[in-house]
């Protein structure tokens, strides 16, 4: 079966935010629950629980390959392929340091960088559900339900909350 994702329209934010908890309660996972609106509200209005991201852990982890690959790069270049002058070192600790934060940097700017998108999900190419009524002021919550599981329970949970309307999307 398709997934589908129910969406129910709200006449005020609180009946909105009380549709969030019986979804909840309804034991659907908080990633799985999203708030459209047409207006900017702070994210406690709606009383999820903050989602964990990794993105904390992914920029330091590839900042250390970077400064690894860096170290391979310069030094390990240098030993291999020996340049010796006078009685200067074979690796040379200035020309290495350049080298080895400037892989450390590209490898943790773009792990960042991919990372972010990673945990926001983007591109989602997608077709996402909306309303007209959003763009009148209507906030609409929106609960998704992998291949088609417990669409009931989240109609359910919506309409005891308030919804003025619910809709389907698959």
């Amino acid at each position: 079966m398709a997934n589908v994702t129910v969406l129910g329209i709200y006449r005020e934010v609180d009946t909105a935010a009380q549709g969030i908890q019986n979804a909840l309660k309804a034991n659907f996972a908080p990633r799985d629950i999203d708030v459209i609106t047409g207006v900017p509200y702070p994210d406690e209005v709606w009383g999820l629980p903050e989602l964990k991201s990794n993105l904390r852990k992914i920029a330091p982890t590839f900042w250390v390959i970077g400064f690894l690959v860096g170290l391979l790069l310069a030094a390990g270049s240098a030993w291999l392929y020996p340049l010796p002058t006078g009685g200067k070192p074979i690796i040379s600790l200035p020309t290495s340091a350049i080298i080895i934060y400037e892989m450390a940097m590209l490898f943790g700017i773009f792990s960042s960088v991919f990372g972010a998108l990673i945990e926001m999900g983007l591109p989602d190419m997608g077709k996402k559900p909306y309303h007209l009524k959003v763009t009148e002021g209507w906030p609409a919550v929106t609960v998704f339900c992998k291949d088609g599981q417990n669409v009931d329970g989240a109609e359910a949970a919506l309409k005891a909350a308030g919804a003025e309307e619910i809709v389907r999307h698959t």
